[in-house]
């Protein structure tokens, strides 16, 4: 409760930052937005001849950002409840508050709290965020994943982690960056000494949006895991096609091990209130011997006239390595306050 309270006292703080840089500037240039989104999931898994039920992805996130300044942003996403586990009803969302925004090694309920400050073609980036990897898997909003239809990695890796970003954009439209943060293999941010440091390039080429990266992750024998993703977005309107590769697969115990990654993504929307998803990804683990097959359907269905919002959805996904496929429904409402 004290976290709460604490959380809260922290956004009406901020809320009000805002307020007085508009009665001071008055310039329209801040603004901060406000949503609660609360999703519902049921699933189904096969298991001994009989099926057992899951409540899927569901969760409850916030989400709170917006401009201090003209050049000054801040964003602060929040994971308040979980339920993706077959394991008793609350232990997911107990493991949330088990440790604190600190830790850098496990989830908890901060996802990122940082501040953006950009001037002319740089941007520099301070706090708690998304490290610079993952592809374009890792452009989605968590609330908005499928994670039977997700990589080993987006399921094993601690991508939220604590540090500073710098990024250059040219051309309009290519952006270098480059990041320092505390290391996933490590408990406590800094403290522990483990860092890891990442680049990447974010650009567009016609319809092709590059998105590669490269990260040095230091594991806790001080050992360097060298991550690499290319990550590539092709828009064919009506469709999109997202093709990430990796040199890595994600592991429960060992967070990342050696193998190769490929994961193909093609998402069909013929208009704005309807989509359909089909993904088909491969994954070696060569330290196993294993390989695993990823494949599976999302379809989402948007009731809501002009607004995407309120999120109608159903998957059917398949995984070979552990033989296990599960039929999910669900729906989804990202609701805006202010």
């Amino acid at each position: 409760m004290k976290k709460i309270l604490v959380v809260c006292a922290a956004i009406l703080t901020l809320h009000s930052w805002p307020l007085l840089a508009q009665e001071a500037e008055d310039t329209g240039s801040t603004g901060v937005e406000f949503s609660i989104i609360p999703r519902l999931d049921l699933s189904t898994v096969p298991h001994n001849r009989d099926w057992d039920f899951t409540l899927g992805n569901s969760s409850l996130y916030t989400l709170f950002e917006g401009n201090i300044t003209e050049n000054l942003s801040f964003s602060v996403a929040n994971h308040w409840m979980s339920f993706y586990d077959t394991k008793p009803f609350f232990d997911d969302t107990k493991a949330l508050y088990d440790h604190t925004f600190w830790h850098s090694d496990t989830n908890n309920w901060l996802d990122w709290a940082y501040l953006e400050y950009t001037t002319g073609p740089w941007t520099f980036t301070l706090g708690k965020n998304t490290m610079l990897t993952g592809g374009y898997e890792y452009d989605e909003y968590d609330w908005n994943v499928h994670p039977v239809l997700a990589s080993s990695i987006w399921n094993n890796f601690q991508c939220y982690q604590w540090g500073g970003r710098v990024g250059y954009t040219f051309l309009e439209d290519q952006t270098l960056s480059w990041e320092v943060t505390s290391s996933p293999y490590g408990e406590h941010p800094f403290s522990s000494g483990l860092f890891a440091t990442s680049v990447s390039w974010r650009g567009q080429i016609g319809f092709w949006q590059p998105l590669w990266s490269f990260s040095a992750i230091q594991r806790d024998d001080k050992e360097i895991e060298p991550l690499l993703y290319f990550g590539n977005r092709f828009d064919l309107e009506p469709f999109s096609v997202d093709l990430d590769m990796s040199n890595r697969v994600g592991d429960e115990i060992f967070v990342l091990t050696k193998g190769v990654a490929t994961h193909l993504r093609a998402t069909w929307s013929p208009e704005d209130s309807f989509s359909v998803m089909g993904k088909v990804g491969y994954e070696n683990f060569s330290q196993l011997d294993v390989d695993n097959w990823n494949l599976g359907v999302a379809f989402h269905w948007f009731p809501l006239k002009d607004s995407q919002d309120l999120r109608v959805h159903a998957t059917f996904a398949y995984n070979s390595f552990p033989d296990l496929c599960a039929l999910t429904v669900g729906v989804l409402y990202n609701i805006k306050l202010f």
